[in-house]
C-alpha cells in the first residue's frame, strides 16, 4: 500500500471529539503520522470500525492492554494533551518492542513507570524517538505535530529532505522531517498549519486504534486454528479462533466423543469467536471437541480443540424478592432462582428440589428460569391464619448437592395487584414477526401483589381485570389475555386476523388496576409474488402416478426470494395460478406440511412416452408472469426386482420352553429404484380396478409369489406373514400370490416360526416376481427367486452369547412426572428390555428363545432399577449416574452364564427427538377415530424410545406434549368445514363431512410432521 493510499484510508476516520476546524485538521494529520510510524512498512487494506465512537475505541484499547484506564500511563481524559512518555509507551506496545531496563536520560529515573518504554523506542534500530536535548527526554512534555512527524519518518525509514521548504510554523530542527512527511503525503501542505502545537489524547486514540487494526490484519496467521473451546453455560460452548474467518462458509461442529451434537451457532462481530448452543439436552460430564470446516483448501491449520465439561452443579439458591411478607391467599406465590457454576439459572426441573413449608400445604413448580412455590396461606392445620401474626417458614433444598436456602415469611393481607410486567415477545415457528393470517405471538405477563410476589392466574383472592389495546389501532391485530401455556401465570396473545399490507411496529398496552405495561410486536407484510418459477424436481413422473409434488420458487418486485411462509400466504395462494395438461393437480399450492409451497400433482393421466405440462402464472395489474414445465412421462411403475432389507437368522434352536421366531423382510422395487406398494389402477373410479400393464403389445398383470420348502425330516418349522392388514392374502405355505393391489403387505415381511417344542430340519423361504397375460391362467417368472433358509440345530452346538447394549436411560424413578405404573421396569416405555442373542463359530446368527434370563442386577440401586419378568430382563433409570448391569441367563445347554453391560442414566428431560409419519393417507372406505392413525405417527424420544400408539402417546403426554391441529378441511363441494377433535388426544368426534384435510402433529420439543388426508 502506498503512503498516499494509507493517508486516504486513515483520513476517512473522523473523531467524535469536535474542537473546531483547526483541531479536526490536526487530528487527521496525527492519525496519518502515528499510524504510519507504528506500522512501519507493514501496510494492509483493512476496513476500520468507523462506527465506533472515540470513547468506544478507547475502551477497546484499554481492554487490549495498550491504554491504562487510571493512574500513571495513559489517562483516559480525551480532551487532555498527550505527553511524550505516553507516546513512547503506545509506540512500544504497538510495535511490540522489548521493554529495556535502565535509562539514558537524566530526567527519566530508571524506576519511572515509562522508563522501559522510553528506552525501547530510543534503543531500537533505527531509533524511533530520542531526547529533546542531550540526555533530556522531557517525558511529561506535550507531543507536537513536528515531533510526531519525526517519529513517523524515522519509523518508516524515509530519507530526510534537508533542503526542502516548509510552509506553516515549524521549528528549524524539524523542518526536514516535516518536509519529508508532507512530501510523502503524510501531512497536509498548508501554509496556516502550526506544527509546533500539541495534540490531544482523542487524536492519539483515533490514530492508535487505526494502527492497531492495520497491525492485527498484518499479524494474523495465514491459516486459521481453533485456539480454545470451553463450556460457558450448561448448553453453551465458546469457541475462539486465532484469526477471523468467512462466517458465511465456516462450519463449527460440536461432538461428544464421536457423536455429533446439533447446535445453533452465533458468531461474534469480530468473526474470531462464536458461541454454540445445544439444540437438545445439555452438557454432561464428558470430553467434547469443536472442529472448524467448510473453508477453502489450505485455509485451516489446527481444525479441532478439545475440552472437558462438568455436570451441572447448583451453586446457590435465592429468593427473588427481598420482601419477607407474603399475601394471605390459597395460592400465594414465591419465586426462587437456583444458579449453577456458570451463574445462570439451572436447567434442573422442579423435581430436583424439595420444598418444605411446615404447617402449610405447598407445591413447587418451574416456570422459565424461576422455581415457583405456591402456598396455601389461608390455613395452617388446623387453624386459620392471622395477618401480622402468622409466620410461614420456607425451606428449599436441591436434592443432590444439598444446597439450600430458607426464609421465614410474615403473613400479610389479602393480595391485590400493584404492578405488572411483560416479558419478551415470543413468535411462533421460528419467526421474528407476525406476517401471515393466523400467526400468533405470546407475551408472558407477570402480575405482582403489594408485597412484590407473583400472583397466580387463577388466584381468586386477587382477581383483577386485564385490559389490552393495540396502538396504532388495526382491526386485524387482536390482543387477548389468557393462560395459553397452562403455567398458571397468564399471557397476552397477539394474533393476526388477516394479512397486513404494510410492515410496522405495534405497541400492545396492558392495564391491570392502576398498573400498566407495554410491549412491541413486529408485524411484517407478507412479500407479494411478482415472479414465479419451478424448482428442481428430481423424481420421475410415470403414468398413473399419484401424489407427486413439484417445487415452486417465487420472487417479489425487488427480486427477493420469498420464504415458504410468504409463498403460501393467502394473497399469494390466490395470486399464483396453476394450470396444466396430462396431469390432475390441486388448484393451489400446498399450504402446510412436508410439501408446503409445492404443486400437488394428484394423478398423472398422460401415458408413457407422452409429455405432461404444468404452468404457473401471475396475472395482476402491472404484473404478467408465465412459466411452463414439461415432463416426459415414464412407463407405469411395475415390479422390477426384489431386495432383502431384513436378514433372518441362519440357524434356529428351540428347547421347548417358548416360541422362537426370526424375521425376513424382502421388498418390491420398481424400475425407478423406488419401493413399490401397489400398481396404480388404469381408472381409479372404476368399480373393478384394472392394474394391468402394457408390454410388447400385450396386457399383463404382475404379482409376487411366495413359497416355502421344507427338507425331509423337518418338524416344528414354518413361515408366516407379518402383515396384519385385513387386505393381505391368506398366507399359504405352499404358495401365496401377492397381487398388484397388496404389494405393501408383502413388503411388511414374513417370519420363520418355531412353536414350543423340539425343532429339526431346514426351512426355505422363497419369493419371486411373476406375471401373466390378462385372460390366461399360468404365471411365468419375471425374476429369479430370492431365497433365505433357516437350519435347526441341537443343544450340542457351541455358541457365543451376548446381551443387548443400552445407550442411555432416563432417571425415571426419580421423576415426579411419571405414575407408579410408568416406573415399573417391566412395563414402562422408558425402560429397556435386555435380550440374549447367539452366534455360532462361523459368526452366523442363531435364533433362540428370549426368555432365558434367570436374574438381572445393577451395581448401584440409586442409579438403575432392574427386574426379571417371564424370563426377560428389564432395566429402568433411577437417578443420574453410571452403573454396571449383570444378567444371568441359561444357554441352550441349560448352563448358567452371565454377561455385563455399562449403563449411563441421565436426567436430561425426556423430549421428542424425531417423528415418523405417512405423507399421505388416501381411502374412500376407511376413517379413523384418532388423527394419529391417519398419520401412523411414531414419536421417538431422545433416549431412543418409540411410541407406536395414541394410547402410549397420551399416557406419556406430560413428557412428549404432542398436539394435533387440522388445517384446510373441505367437504366434497370444496367448502371449508370445521372438524371437531381433541387437540391433545387427537380423537375425532365429528368430521363434518370433511373429505380432505391436513393433520399436523407438533411435539413439545418443536418437532412436527404433517399428513394430507384424502377420504374421497
Amino acid at each position: 500500500m502506498s503512503n498516499k493510499s494509507l493517508q486516504i484510508k486513515l483520513n476517512s476516520q473522523t473523531s467524535n471529539v469536535n474542537r473546531g476546524g483547526e483541531k479536526k485538521v490536526m487530528k487527521k494529520s496525527l492519525s496519518v503520522l502515528v499510524a504510519t510510524a507504528m506500522v512501519s512498512s507493514m501496510f494492509a487494506s483493512v476496513a476500520f470500525a468507523a462506527e465506533l465512537t472515540t470513547q468506544e475505541k478507547l475502551d477497546a484499547l484499554i481492554a487490549a492492554g495498550i491504554f491504562d484506564k487510571d493512574g500513571t500511563g495513559q489517562g483516559s481524559e480525551l480532551e487532555a494533551n498527550m505527553s511524550r512518555e505516553q507516546l513512547a509507551k503506545i509506540v512500544a506496545l504497538l510495535k511490540k518492542l522489548e521493554v529495556q531496563s535502565g535509562t539514558s536520560y537524566t530526567d527519566v529515573a530508571a524506576d519511572r513507570w515509562s522508563a522501559g518504554f522510553i528506552q525501547a523506542v530510543s534503543k531500537v534500530k533505527p531509533m524511533i524517538m530520542d531526547g529533546v536535548a542531550d540526555g533530556v527526554f522531557d517525558p511529561s512534555g506535550d507531543v507536537t505535530l513536528e515531533q510526531l512527524a519525526t517519529v513517523a519518518v524515522r519509523a518508516l525509514g524515509l530519507t530526510v529532505k534537508t533542503d526542502a521548504e516548509v510552509k506553516g510554523e515549524v521549528s528549524d530542527w524539524a523542518k526536514g522531517y516535516v518536509a519529508t512527511a508532507v512530501a510523502n503525503g503524510l501531512l497536509p501542505d498548508a501554509a496556516n498549519t502550526d506544527f509546533t502545537k500539541p495534540a490531544i489524547r482523542a487524536q492519539l486514540v483515533e490514530a492508535t486504534y487505526a494502527a492497531k487494526e492495520v497491525l492485527a490484519e498484518q499479524e494474523k496467521p495465514a491459516k486459521v486454528s481453533v485456539k480454545e473451546a470451553k463450556a460457558v453455560g450448561v448448553q453453551k460452548v465458546e469457541v475462539t479462533l486465532d484469526r477471523d474467518v468467512d462466517t458465511s462458509k465456516a462450519k463449527l461442529t460440536l461432538k461428544r466423543g464421536s457423536t455429533e451434537l446439533a447446535t445453533d451457532v452465533k458468531w461474534a462481530d469480530d468473526k474470531k469467536s462464536a458461541v454454540l448452543t445445544l439444540k437438545d439436552g445439555k452438557l454432561i460430564e464428558a470430553n467434547y471437541s469443536v472442529t472448524i470446516s467448510n473453508l477453502g483448501e489450505g485455509e485451516i491449520d489446527k481444525a479441532t480443540a478439545e475440552f472437558s465439561a462438568q455436570k451441572e452443579v447448583v451453586k446457590s439458591i435465592d429468593f427473588v424478592n427481598s420482601n419477607d411478607t407474603i399475601a394471605q391467599s390459597k395460592k400465594a406465590r414465591v419465586q426462587i432462582v437456583a444458579k449453577n457454576q456458570y451463574d445462570e439459572a439451572v436447567s434442573l426441573s422442579a423435581g430436583s428440589f424439595t420444598a418444605n413449608t411446615p404447617g402449610f400445604t405447598s407445591n413447587l413448580t418451574k416456570d422459565g428460569d424461576y422455581l415457583v412455590l405456591t402456598i396455601d396461606t389461608l390455613r395452617t392445620s388446623p387453624n386459620e391464619t392471622i395477618p401480622g401474626q402468622t409466620i410461614i417458614p420456607v425451606y428449599i433444598t436441591e436434592n443432590e448437592s444439598r444446597v439450600m436456602t430458607s426464609k421465614n415469611f410474615k403473613l400479610g393481607t389479602k393480595p391485590f395487584v400493584t404492578k405488572i410486567e411483560l416479558q419478551d415477545v415470543k413468535y411462533g415457528s421460528g419467526k421474528t414477526s407476525l406476517s401471515s393470517k393466523g400467526d400468533t405471538a405470546i407475551i408472558p405477563l407477570t402480575q405482582y401483589d403489594q408485597f412484590g410476589n407473583p400472583v397466580a392466574y387463577d388466584d381468586t383472592d386477587a382477581i383483577v381485570n386485564i385490559y389490552t389495546n393495540v396502538n396504532p389501532y388495526n382491526e386485524d391485530i387482536k390482543a387477548e389475555y389468557g393462560d395459553y401455556d397452562n403455567n398458571n401465570f397468564g399471557e397476552i396473545r397477539v394474533s393476526l386476523q388477516e394479512r397486513i399490507d404494510k410492515s410496522g411496529d405495534y405497541t400492545v398496552n396492558v392495564y391491570a388496576g392502576g398498573s400498566s405495561a407495554t410491549a412491541t410486536v413486529k408485524v411484517s407484510s407478507a412479500k407479494v409474488a411478482n415472479k414465479v418459477e419451478f424448482g428442481d424436481y428430481n423424481d420421475v413422473l410415470a403414468e398413473r402416478d399419484t401424489d407427486k409434488y413439484i417445487p415452486v420458487i417465487a420472487y417479489d418486485e425487488q427480486g427477493n426470494k420469498l420464504s415458504l411462509d410468504d409463498l403460501v400466504d393467502s394473497v399469494n395462494l390466490d395470486r399464483i395460478r396453476i394450470g396444466g395438461s396430462g396431469v390432475a393437480y390441486a388448484p393451489k399450492l400446498v399450504k402446510s406440511g412436508e410439501h408446503k409451497g409445492k404443486v400437488h400433482v394428484t394423478r398423472v393421466n398422460a401415458t408413457e412416452h407422452s409429455v405432461a405440462v404444468l404452468t404457473l402464472s401471475i396475472t395482476e395489474p402491472g404484473v404478467n408472469d408465465y412459466k411452463t414445465k414439461q415432463f416426459q412421462i415414464g412407463k407405469v411403475r411395475y415390479p422390477d426386482r426384489l431386495k432383502v432389507t431384513g436378514e433372518p437368522a441362519k440357524k434356529i434352536f428351540n428347547d421347548g420352553t417358548a416360541a422362537v421366531t426370526s424375521d425376513v423382510t424382502v421388498k418390491v422395487y420398481d424400475q425407478y429404484e423406488q419401493e413399490l406398494k401397489e400398481i396404480k389402477p388404469v381408472d381409479p373410479t372404476a368399480s373393478t380396478l384394472d392394474r394391468s400393464v402394457r408390454e410388447n403389445n400385450k396386457t399383463v398383470e404382475y404379482a409376487v409369489y411366495v413359497y416355502t420348502q421344507a427338507d425331509v425330516g423337518t418338524s416344528n418349522l414354518s413361515v408366516t406373514a407379518r402383515s396384519t392388514n385385513a387386505s393381505a392374502p391368506t398366507f399359504v405355505p405352499s404358495g401365496t400370490y401377492y397381487t398388484a393391489d397388496v404389494l405393501s403387505t408383502f413388503n411388511d415381511g414374513h417370519k420363520f416360526n418355531s412353536a414350543a417344542g423340539a425343532v429339526t430340519g431346514k426351512m426355505l423361504y422363497g419369493a419371486k416376481i411373476v406375471k401373466r397375460e390378462v385372460g390366461t391362467t399360468d404365471w411365468v417368472d419375471a425374476t429369479s427367486p430370492t431365497t433365505r433358509s433357516i437350519q435347526a440345530i441341537t443343544d450340542s452346538a457351541e455358541l457365543m452369547y451376548s446381551i443387548t447394549s443400552v445407550s442411555s436411560l432416563f432417571a425415571a424413578q426419580d421423576s415426579k412426572l411419571l405414575t407408579d405404573a410408568q416406573k415399573d421396569p417391566a412395563t414402562s416405555k422408558l425402560a429397556k428390555k435386555i435380550t440374549v442373542s447367539a452366534k455360532d463359530g462361523a459368526g452366523d446368527t442363531v435364533a433362540i428363545s428370549t426368555n432365558r434370563v434367570m436374574s438381572v442386577t445393577g451395581s448401584t440401586y440409586d442409579v438403575v432399577v432392574t427386574k426379571e419378568s417371564g424370563g426377560n430382563a428389564y432395566i429402568l433409570g433411577n437417578k443420574k449416574g453410571n452403573a454396571t448391569v449383570t444378567v444371568n441367563f441359561r444357554d441352550i445347554k441349560g448352563i448358567a452364564k452371565s454377561a455385563t453391560l455399562n449403563v449411563e442414566v441421565k436426567d436430561d428431560a425426556v423430549s421428542v427427538a424425531s417423528m415418523s409419519a405417512n405423507t399421505n393417507f388416501k381411502s374412500s372406505t376407511v376413517t379413523h377415530n384418532f388423527l394419529r392413525d391417519y398419520m401412523a405417527l411414531k414419536p421417538k424420544d431422545n433416549y431412543g424410545n418409540e411410541y407406536t400408539s395414541q394410547a402410549e402417546i397420551t399416557a406419556y403426554d406430560n413428557l412428549l406434549g404432542v398436539r394435533y391441529i387440522i388445517e384446510d378441511a373441505v367437504n366434497a363441494a370444496g367448502d371449508t368445514v370445521a372438524v371437531v377433535y381433541n387437540s391433545t388426544t387427537g380423537e375425532v368426534s365429528n368430521l363434518n363431512n370433511a373429505v380432505q384435510f391436513t393433520v399436523k402433529a407438533t411435539a413439545g420439543s418443536g418437532v412436527s410432521k404433517s399428513t394430507h388426508v384424502d377420504l374421497r
